[in-house]
């Protein structure tokens, strides 16, 4: 046995650098900020000139563009609503057009029950939509989902209000209650997440918009003021607040920006122009629009916001935990736009420096290199300082006052691990020298790296909910497609990114079953986004504990899915109806095949003698297996024919899916009550009666004796030749 073996193991360099990462949600770690602000997506900018700082009470109630404006909500699919209180309309944004839409849903200016006087604030919440009806004195609950209305809100007598209430702007916090101001009261209504009054907060004043944060705060804004009030959900006063930038860090980051005037830019959000490369194109300008939802005419006529001409970031010291650990290089990422420049200079020691000592270095700092062109959303530089365990960061942001450097984050690698260690060690006998040569491999270094990189995480490539979907500028192909080929499946490029993961990811058990009646139902299973996985309610499975169950306890059995998907294909040849002897009987349903099985021409009823022409078919024994035998009909939701790219998503599903030897036909269902057709009286429907009205000494208190406003003044059920949907809207007593 050697010496060898009883020795520690020679370290040696590893293969690739570790690294400190600073952005918004790691921290920034900064010791000093001079003249810089953190913008609302948490991105280190210049500060802004004292003439352009935002108000918080700015009168589109976006709280200087923390959150979206009052007469805009967002949808739990991250879709964009807005009300547009001019032609009283609701519209929703779409990005492949990138415009707004009319929804049509709202029934215009009026007192009906879907009809709105002075609408204001707009809000979505538990997948339902809040209008604030002002001029009615009602908050609208509408259904998300096909629009249906749920009914009115509004507090009840017992709240005792001097004024009949003025709902303005409602806002929604972590358990899903609602909040509503009211101006005429001075107050802000708590209602429950099934519509129960709880109280008001009084004290506000002419209340107009409200705004909800993370940690569940009320910021309110009353008319008059130019603070805004903060307080928790029972009115405790936290504090005020004057300027956007006191709140950045209790806002998440909005999906797209509103300036002062109150523009919408949701250019960044089209279809052509979310690639990082496409920032600076012309096509970016479109896409802006006012807070009726039209098209902004001259964007660059709004002022642009004017910043600080310079500012400067001083890290705190980070640690390599390595002795005299030479680091190795920075990374930028952001935005740097024409006009705006970032220094980058570093300082290393072996010992802990107060932050005073490190800001008063002077000319100590090293590295000192000067942003370059950022077309790819990053830029790099290798650090210049000698070896020492830890580094000190210095960033300079410049501009001409017009523009500002945006960093979305900082990375520091560190140690530098060079080629250097596979030359000769002459090449490093020197320092300055050995300095040099790691500078110059550096360039080949970092391109060897990326490659590398991409080989260890070569197995997402072959996932089909990791592999990259992007188009690539030059073949126009993406790999999400190209993997698909790999097993003979095509990809439709008009559905979503995650409907074509979810077809491939399921292509592998549905490739046997390919031209079966079986195979199809599943992909249109997958298609029309029926899965009894997603659709299974959650109040089928049974509750958890708080409390962990006993070590011998048995597991919980999961119970089978309550809702099942529906069969949506029939095939026509189980409409033929048959007679058995001895079992068949004469009458109405004694109908061999049916009058419209073949459709043949009767005098008298579709024929008339010297107009039409008689022309010999097929055997009439055989007509019913000719003409429905290979014939299908799929039933699908009305909506996919509404919506172009739906309607060509399913016409070319069922058109690479379906038997060459067959026909389908596409059936859209409306959703109606129509007995017989789409609705079977005692299978999925039930006409019935709710109760009504409470019966002293003969109605016990619970869920039937619930004591409320008569129907028509609550928005209860109401019948309306064209507007009502048995079973929706309308009760059949």
């Amino acid at each position: 046995m050697s010496l060898q073996e009883f020795l520690p193991p020679i370290p040696q360099p590893p293969h690739d650098p570790t690294s400190w990462l600073l952005n918004g949600r790691a921290g920034w770690r900064y010791a000093n900020l001079k003249q810089l602000e953190q913008t609302p997506c948490h991105s280190l900018t210049l500060a802004r000139h004292p003439d352009s700082i935002r108000s918080l009470t700015e009168a589109n109630g976006s709280f200087g563009g923390l959150t979206v404006p009052a007469n805009m909500a967002l949808g739990p699919d991250e879709s964009i609503y807005l009300l547009d209180s001019e032609a009283i309309q609701l519209k929703r944004f779409d990005p492949c057009e990138c415009l707004f839409k009319t929804v049509p849903c709202f029934g215009g200016e009026g007192k009906g029950s879907r009809q709105f006087l002075r609408p204001h604030g707009i809000g979505i919440c538990a997948g339902n939509l809040f209008v604030c009806d002002t001029g009615n004195h009602r908050l609208s609950v509408f259904a998300l989902r096909r629009f249906v209305l749920r009914g009115h809100w509004m507090p009840p007598g017992s709240a005792k209000l001097v004024n009949p209430w003025e709902p303005y702007a409602v806002a929604f916090d972590g358990q899903g209650r609602v909040y509503v101001t009211d101006g005429a009261n001075g107050c802000i209504h708590r209602f429950s997440p099934v519509g129960r009054w709880e109280t008001c907060l009084s004290g506000f004043g002419k209340v107009t918009y409200i705004a909800i944060d993370c940690q569940d705060q009320l910021h309110v804004v009353s008319e008059g003021t130019e603070n805004v009030r903060i307080v928790r959900s029972n009115g405790e006063a936290v504090g005020p607040a004057s300027r956007p930038e006191e709140l950045t860090r209790s806002f998440p980051c909005p999906s797209f920006a509103v300036d002062a005037a109150g523009n919408l830019h949701l250019g960044p959000l089209c279809a052509d122009v979310v690639e990082c490369e496409k920032k600076g194109s012309p096509a970016r300008e479109r896409g802006v629009f006012d807070l009726h939802g039209n098209s902004a005419p001259t964007p660059a006529a709004t002022a642009p916001p004017a910043y600080q001409k310079e500012g400067v970031y001083f890290s705190q010291a980070l640690d390599s935990e390595l002795y005299r650990c030479q680091w190795h290089r920075v990374i930028l990422s952001g935005e740097i736009p024409n006009g705006a420049r970032v220094v980058v200079s570093t300082y290393t020691a072996e010992a802990l420096l107060t932050d005073d000592q490190v800001q008063s270095l002077g000319d100590q700092w090293e590295t000192n290199q000067t942003s370059g062109d950022m077309s790819k959303c990053e830029w790099d530089c290798l650090v210049r300082s000698g070896g020492g365990r830890f580094l000190w960061l210095k960033l300079e942001l410049r501009g001409n006052g017009m523009v500002t450097p945006c960093l979305d984050s900082i990375e520091i690698e560190f140690p530098r691990i060079s080629l250097r260690r596979y030359l000769p060690a002459v090449f490093g006998a020197e320092a300055i020298s050995a300095d040099f040569t790691d500078r110059f491999l550096s360039l080949f270094d970092t391109t060897l790296r990326s490659v590398e990189r991409k080989i260890d995480h070569l197995a997402r490539y072959f996932d089909p909910l990791s592999t990259p979907a992007e188009r690539d500028p030059k073949t126009g192909i993406d790999f999400l497609s190209w993997l698909g080929s790999w097993i003979g499946l095509s990809l439709d490029r008009h559905w979503s990114e995650a409907k074509r993961r979810k077809f491939l990811k399921n292509a592998g058990r549905l490739h046997n079953l390919r031209g079966t009646r079986a195979g199809l139902w599943r992909q249109l299973i997958l298609f029309l986004e029926m899965e009894p996985a997603e659709r299974c309610c959650p109040d089928d499975q049974p509750r958890a504990k708080c409390q962990p169950p006993p070590a011998n306890c048995a597991p919980v059995i999961q119970l089978p899915c309550a809702w099942q998907p529906p069969p949506l294909i029939l095939e026509h040849y189980q409409l033929r109806r048959w007679l058995f002897v001895g079992m068949g009987r004469l009458g109405d349903q004694a109908v061999l095949w049916g009058k419209r099985i073949v459709n043949r021409t009767q005098l008298d009823e579709g024929a008339q003698v010297g107009r039409s022409q008689l022309i010999t078919t097929q055997d009439p024994y055989r007509d019913p297996f000719h003409v429905y035998a290979h014939k299908f009909t799929v039933f699908v939701p009305s909506f996919y024919r509404c919506e172009e790219s739906r309607r060509k998503g399913l016409e070319n599903l069922l058109k690479a899916e379906s038997p060459a030897h067959t026909l389908h036909h596409v059936q859209y269902v409306e959703p109606r009550f129509r007995i017989g057709f789409q609705s079977m009286i005692g299978l999925d429907s039930v006409i019935g009666r709710l109760p009504q009205g409470v019966t002293l000494d003969g109605t016990p208190l619970g869920r039937a004796s619930v004591l409320t406003a008569p129907p028509h003044d609550q928005g209860g059920p109401s019948l309306q030749v064209g507007e009502s949907r048995i079973g929706t809207t309308t009760n059949l007593d």
